[in-house]
């Protein structure tokens, strides 16, 4: 059994039971690139080139942007593009620039919808395994059953928004700005073809998963119930590798998702050292205030979800600090920090500051998230 070492006794077993793996497949910006061989071209001509399409794309952002507010824009930021070095198909050596045809405001739109994905995902699902490739980190979500209809829901209404983008992406396609880009670069690759970009739609591919402990027991108990009655060795050799191995991956999935809780907690509490010391200061912090007391809700839902008993003492400590922070009483601020560390198990030392920095080295650095899971 996994437990995080407490304070206090939890009455009653935590158990997290049902969910589901998520695979996310969600469109990015790079869909709209396109990339151009300008390997015909001399450095020279190479940046004359590059200068001129910049200056285009760099019109296209003003126009847009003066359509879309309403004001007169007159100048928007320059793009970068670089050129770079490739081996082709024949395994030649070429040079190729890599952009995107489109607006600004619509690649960032996109990426805006990206975002909120993610958004949505870290704020509702754990995370049981994360695997860094290259500057990318690859993370497996578990959400839990009773977050998913909530999850569909949300990540439908961003479907809803990316239809829409869809169909402005696709008038523009049509329009002269886009028509004239696309002469423009194949005036120096005229093998490129510049086609209209395709944008699958979001997809939340959700596969059952159970991490409770009795769902395993139950069917290995079953299994070796009838090798014995079958009088199979083999059978039951290999059941009892199988039994070491889920035990083995059930482990490390629950201790994924103790590091992600406490990883979470430990942020919310560097945030509230923050408020604290902002207050003692005399000093405004309400972004702060309101960002930690955002997420510490947002933990609290996300620990319910998954179906996990846990002692509210230190969350409610968290929350009270934060109330309190705003309202000019630096001696009650004290008291309730006080409160918050000893939920925390620790000794006050009688400096407000102190006790935070030391609460929040303690969160990052050991396991005192009040809960359990077997």
């Amino acid at each position: 059994m996994l437990k995080t070492e407490i304070p206090r006794p939890i009455k009653g077993s935590c158990v997290l039971t049902q969910g589901f793996l998520v695979n996310v497949d969600v469109p990015s910006e790079e869909r709209m690139s396109v990339k151009v061989d300008i390997s015909s071209l001399s450095n020279t001509g190479h940046m004359s080139w590059v200068s001129r399409l910049q200056n285009m794309l760099q019109q296209i952002d003003v126009d847009y942007k003066t359509l879309a507010t309403g004001k007169n824009v007159t100048n928007t930021r320059r793009r970068s593009i670089k050129a770079r070095y490739v081996k082709n198909q024949q395994g030649q050596q070429i040079k190729i620039v890599s952009f995107q045809p489109y607006p600004s405001l619509l690649i960032n739109r996109l990426k805006s919808i990206r975002h909120m994905v993610y958004d949505i995902l870290n704020e509702n699902c754990l995370i049981i395994q994360e695997e860094q490739i290259g500057r990318m980190k690859r993370k497996l979500y578990f959400l839990p059953a009773n977050s998913a209809a909530e999850v569909m829901n949300k990540i439908g209404e961003l479907n809803s928004k990316l239809n829409t983008l869809k169909i402005e992406i696709a008038n523009y396609e049509k329009s002269s700005y886009f028509n004239d880009v696309v002469t423009y670069i194949k005036s120096v690759d005229k093998n490129q073809m510049a086609s209209n970009v395709l944008l699958p739609e979001i997809k939340i591919a959700p596969i059952p998963l159970s991490l409770s402990k009795s769902f395993f027991l139950n069917y290995l108990q079953e299994e070796k119930r009838k090798a014995i009655q079958e009088v199979d060795e083999k059978k039951k050799e290999g059941l009892a590798a199988l039994e070491r191995e889920i035990q083995q991956k059930r482990q490390e999935m629950l201790e994924a998702m103790s590091k992600d809780l406490q990883d979470r907690f430990a942020t919310i509490l560097a945030l509230v050292e923050q408020v604290v010391k902002d207050a003692f200061k005399r000093r405004t912090s309400a972004l702060n205030s309101k960002t930690a007391a955002k997420r510490l809700n947002s933990l609290t839902q996300l620990i319910k979800n998954a179906g996990i008993e846990f002692d509210t003492k230190s969350f409610d400590a968290v929350s009270n600090v934060l109330n309190v922070a705003g309202k000019n009483d630096l001696l009650t601020l004290k008291n309730a920090v006080n409160e918050l560390v000893q939920s925390l198990g620790m000794s006050p030392t009688g400096d407000p500051i102190r006790d935070m920095e030391l609460a929040r080295k303690t969160a990052q650095g050991n396991s005192i998230l009040l809960f359990t899971v077997e």
